[in-house]
């Protein structure tokens, strides 16, 4: 496709809706509420008069707006007074996903986004195209970026194998658990019906709940504002339900001998592919509801932030809900090598332990001898919560750790939720180790390896055995890079065999690898 084509003429119309949603709508609003009176007409005239430049702006995008493939560049042409030509390298494409809306898919049109390495945001958004020209651009594109990685041509369509659909119960166990506000509202609920059960006496409070809400007794208004929010958090937790339904409906993972595909949506439709090659690293996401299940989400994580931005990349959801039996399967089929039901996790140093019992008992303490000596010493009571603090600190500390994989690096922290960070040796950037203060004092540190798409960190290690780790590590790294086949650093792998090669040889000449926080001094890399 060399010429240069236009947008679909529904375009038009969709700019309308979303000039009439910020203009128009408002307009009607506020007129409505100003009264029938001079004011309210002038307010609505005012605001709609003002929507007509945004109405001209969008007809003139339309007519001025061109895109076309050239070889091995996607090349955008817009503007009006003045002109703007993007140019996207297909080398670095990294997702590109079609997008309908409700009404998109009643008038047959879609949205085509394109995604590179090294950005920031989504670098090209085709608003709208009908659906057949939006299919056949992608698999165009598809086909350029194949051409230019230098991947082999395909005499027929390759064959897709699918990895994962989930049912819509599946789905439904997907919202049910995606966060907590189920299992505060089910706590609140019980304790609300143990209440109306036992007959408690309650001290006496030092404001008289009836100076606030007159005729009201104190328990009353209590368990009045619990159940108020047992309902609010029940009506969020049914909408979390409805919502993964919705969005996910008809879920299907697929893949082929180098992409995976996704499509999903009931209301609104996606349908995303990204490249193997592409993938930084895999999330193993497993919250506090889905651990006594055996539920888990699988998250991949991709490039997509500027040169020296801080935020890079994003999680995107590898699939929504996967039984614990099917990870192992499903890791597999993106990392070949690892076998993940295999792995055995170590633990970091038990001071980690003790740091996060400090970390938690230190609010406790403050907040008890606060109000000790604001209110009285009845609120030592407060210092009772200790053990349960030293519970957490316990529970921090047995989920933090690391397992050795031939040609991965495993992490894994969190107990809430806890997270399993798996990235490929091949696709770390540099490693390196970190050490706050609070840790210099009890000999600990973290690891870091960092990625395009960004860190997986081993928490709380020993110092001694973060050296160590750092230093096979390393190696083991540059390994990798000295059999890439190309010697110069890719968009998608880092900075290539000479950082690794610098990494070590600090080590050779003695220079320290440890780092500070990442906002406070100079950073060293090991």
């Amino acid at each position: 496709m060399s010429e240069a084509r236009r947008l679909h003429p529904f375009t038009l119309l969709f700019e309308a809706m979303r000039v009439a949603r910020a203009f128009v709508v408002p307009a009607l609003v506020g007129g409505a509420s100003a009264g029938s009176g001079d004011f309210g007409r002038m307010l609505v005239w005012g605001v709609a008069f003002l929507s007509i430049p945004a109405l001209l702006a969008a007809v003139a995008k339309y007519l001025t707006f061109r895109y076309r493939l050239a070889g091995e560049e996607l090349i955008l042409d817009s503007g009006v007074l003045s002109k703007s030509r993007r140019v996207i390298p297909l080398a670095r494409v990294q997702n590109i996903d079609i997008q309908q809306s409700a009404l998109q898919r009643i008038f047959g049109v879609a949205e085509l986004s394109v995604e590179t390495a090294g950005g920031n945001r989504t670098e090209a958004v085709l608003t709208v195209l009908a659906q057949e020209e939006a299919q056949a651009l992608r698999e165009e594109l598809l086909a350029q970026r194949r051409r230019v990685a230098g991947i082999p041509e395909r005499e027929a369509a390759p064959e897709a194998t699918v990895l994962a659909r989930l049912s819509t119960g599946e789905l439904a166990i997907a919202g049910a658990t995606a966060n907590e506000a189920g299992l505060v509202a089910a706590l609140l609920a019980g304790g609300l019906q143990l209440l109306g059960q036992l007959r408690i006496e309650l001290p006496e409070p030092d404001i008289d709940p009836e100076m606030l809400v007159p005729g009201a007794p104190g328990l009353g208004i209590a368990l009045l504002v619990a159940a108020a929010i047992a309902f609010f958090l029940v009506l969020a937790w049914l909408f979390s339900v409805v919502g993964a339904v919705l969005r996910y409906y008809g879920f299907t993972l697929e893949r082929t001998e180098d992409e995976l595909r996704k499509r999903y949506g009931l209301l609104s439709r996606r349908e995303a592919i990204v490249p193997l090659r592409r993938v930084q690293a895999i999330r193993v996401e497993e919250s506090l509801l889905r651990r006594p299940f055996g539920l888990a989400t699988l998250k991949i994580e991709t490039a997509g932030a500027a040169p020296g931005q801080r935020q890079r990349g994003g999680a995107e959801a590898f699939l929504p809900l996967a039984r614990g039996r099917e990870v192992p399967r499903l890791i597999a089929a993106l990392f070949g090598g690892l076998d993940y039901g295999e792995l055995r996790f170590l633990r970091v140093h038990p001071r980690a332990r003790r740091r996060a019992f400090v970390r938690y008992s230190v609010p406790i303490v403050v907040a008890a001898g606060a109000l000790a000596l604001l209110r009285g010493t009845s609120w030592l009571w407060l210092l009772g919560l200790l053990p349960l603090a030293y519970g957490f600190a316990h529970l921090h500390y047995r989920h933090l750790g690391y397992a050795p994989a031939a040609g991965y690096v495993v992490a894994r922290g969190g107990f809430l939720n806890r997270i399993t960070w798996i990235v490929p040796d091949r696709k770390v950037q540099t490693l390196h180790v970190r050490q706050t203060p609070f840790q210099r004092r009890h000999g600990l540190a973290t690891l870091v390896a960092d990625t395009a798409a960004g860190e997986a960190r081993v928490v709380d290690l020993a110092q001694n055995d973060a050296l160590l780790l750092l230093r096979e590590l390393t190696e083991r790294v540059a390994r990798v890079r000295q059999r890439a086949p190309s010697p110069g650093p890719s968009p998608d792998s880092g900075g290539g065999e000479n950082s690794i090669h610098s990494q070590a040889d600090a080590w050779e000449n003695g220079e320290s690898p440890i780092t500070s926080p990442p906002n406070s001094g100079e950073r060293w890399r090991a």
